[in-house]
């Protein structure tokens, strides 16, 4: 199709033009999208776990013959990225949609994703992961897009990027936890020692060696136990599957903000999972990421919401009176 009349039938702002031009030099696979057709919509998305409504809508705008040439194109060459990207390590640049008035568009992602599911699985069994290790890291997808309907009102998936990383097979979820293969260096809001400041803590410290980076999904309280159980499992699990051992995980998150032990108790989940960690100093504003994760909401808003717990109405108090939220990075040894 002609990029121009693309770009006008999917009604994408002007700042995602550039996108679009770098995704005409995708190359769409021999089979298309290996979507089953309507009947099989409610199998290929199980495995996100999504809610009764999410999946609803996804089914009732399944891809077909109603999509038009423009949103085929769009999906084929989303398909195509995955596919392609399956055991890659770099980023892949993957903007929000959610400006689009179209469902179709802003759900297209969720609908790649979907097609690449087997890749995904078969990639993962050769690996040896278990099946319940993949259901989890699967289950992921449901969760973000019932948080994009939350945030903005309606249907899609506004962090295609992040789940990306799962079919790079870039991350797993092992209980409580997510892990993320990376090496340690400073990039975005991760902060890395120069090398001379990390000898002193070891050569498993030192910029370019391998590391865990440790993510919170959002399933419930950050128990003690929960967090001792999938620590011990995640060394060895890299190690026999990819023959790399990762002695050291970082974490980058505003729960690593040392101002929430002033507003939270000292038995506090969040207050025992600091302190875990060696913190690295420095660290970026966090206020963005608070809202985006104990509010769900895009914009930090404090006069829009209601603290309805503790930790809620610890953070509304802490920035009525003026101060803000850090994002801030930890380490730690991660149990052989």
């Amino acid at each position: 199709m002609d990029l121009d009349v693309v770009r006008e039938r999917l009604g994408l702002p002007e700042r995602l033009h550039p996108w679009l031009d770098r995704l005409t030099a995708v190359a769409v696979t021999d089979t298309g999208v290996p979507l089953p057709g309507p009947e099989g919509a409610d199998a290929a998305l199980g495995p996100f776990a999504l809610s009764e409504r999410d999946r609803a809508e996804l089914t009732a705008m399944w891809p077909g013959p109603g999509w038009g040439p423009e949103r085929w194109w769009l999906l084929e060459r989303m398909y195509a990225l995955v596919a392609a990207d399956l055991g890659a390590t770099d980023w892949r640049e993957w903007p929000s949609l959610m400006d689009a008035a179209d469902a179709r568009v802003r759900c297209a992602p969720v609908f790649a994703f979907a097609a690449a599911t087997p890749l995904l699985r078969a990639a993962h069994a050769r690996d040896g992961v278990p099946a319940e290790v993949t259901a989890a890291t699967l289950a992921d997808v449901g969760r973000h897009v019932a948080k994009t309907r939350v945030m903005f009102g309606r249907s899609g998936l506004e962090v295609a990027a992040w789940v990306a990383l799962h079919y790079r097979g870039g991350l797993y979820e092992l209980g409580r936890l997510q892990y993320e293969r990376a090496v340690l260096r400073t990039q975005g809001a991760v902060r890395w020692y120069e090398p001379e400041e990390a000898q002193r803590f070891g050569p498993e410290l030192a910029p370019g060696r391998p590391v865990l980076r440790l993510h919170i999904p959002q399933t419930g309280p950050l128990t003690p136990e929960a967090v001792d159980a999938s620590l011990a499992r995640a060394r060895g699990f890299f190690a026999d599957r990819f023959g790399v051992d990762y002695p050291v995980a970082t974490c980058t998150s505003w729960l690593l903000d040392p101002q929430l032990a002033g507003h939270l108790p000292e038995t506090a989940n969040i207050l025992r999972f600091q302190r875990r960690f060696t913190l690295l100093d420095g660290g970026s504003d966090g206020d963005s990421d608070v809202f985006r994760f104990v509010f769900q909401r895009p914009e930090v808003a404090p006069d829009a919401v209601v603290g309805s717990s503790r930790l809620e109405r610890a953070i509304l108090g802490h920035l009525r009176a003026g101060g803000h939220w850090r994002v801030r990075t930890g380490w730690l040894r991660l149990p052989r």
